[in-house]
């Protein structure tokens, strides 16, 4: 028998050892292979994107009774009842832990998405709890704002107490707010 003759069975066995091999290096090369700084933006703003919410489109679509969401405000009780930004409800994550965290986004209520802020824009407690709800398939946005912004900028859609609050029919947005929509597809 020739001993450079593979059989069948030999070939096969050699394509699926190289198909391996060659799907390994694939990978191998794939990580090795810095991203370019242009693919690292636009990785960035699909990401920052899909998971932002202007709170002037919020409230522009509160208005119109079309909320975006479910909004939930993460700081301590105490802060949530001197004010809060209106329909919004309070999950206290600050001092919880992941399961604690997974457990309070679990009884909210299903079926709309969920958007959550903090303290202030450069706030880390939503982005944190964000990727803790993630990694345990919860998916919530978060507003490109927290509540300090908001109450500069949206002292007419303010709550307080307890509840979530109702909009009033006649609140208009401030003067200096970002007007949503117009014509084109950038708005705020």
């Amino acid at each position: 028998m020739d001993r450079h003759r593979l059989g069948a069975k030999g070939m096969a066995e050699f394509i699926v050892v190289a198909a391996i091999f060659g799907a390994l290096a694939s990978v191998a090369m794939n990580s090795l292979i810095p991203k370019s700084q242009n693919d690292l933006i636009r990785e960035f703003y699909s990401t920052e994107t899909a998971v932002s919410v202007s709170p002037s489109d919020y409230v522009d679509h509160l208005r119109q009774g079309k909320p975006d969401g479910l909004l939930v405000d993460l700081r301590t009780a105490g802060e949530y009842a001197a004010g809060h930004l209106v329909t919004a409800v309070n999950v206290t994550a600050v001092g919880m832990d992941e399961q604690q965290l997974i457990a309070a986004f679990s009884s909210l209520p299903q079926g709309r998405p969920v958007i959550t802020y903090c303290y202030s824009e450069y706030c880390m407690l939503s982005r944190n709890a964000g990727k803790a709800l993630a990694d345990n398939g919860i998916y919530v946005r978060h507003f490109t704002a927290g509540w300090y912004e908001i109450n500069r900028d949206f002292p007419a859609y303010i709550a307080i107490g307890t509840e979530p609050g109702a909009l009033s029919a006649n609140q208009t947005l401030p003067a200096n707010a970002c007007t949503p929509g117009g014509s084109g597809q950038f708005g705020c």
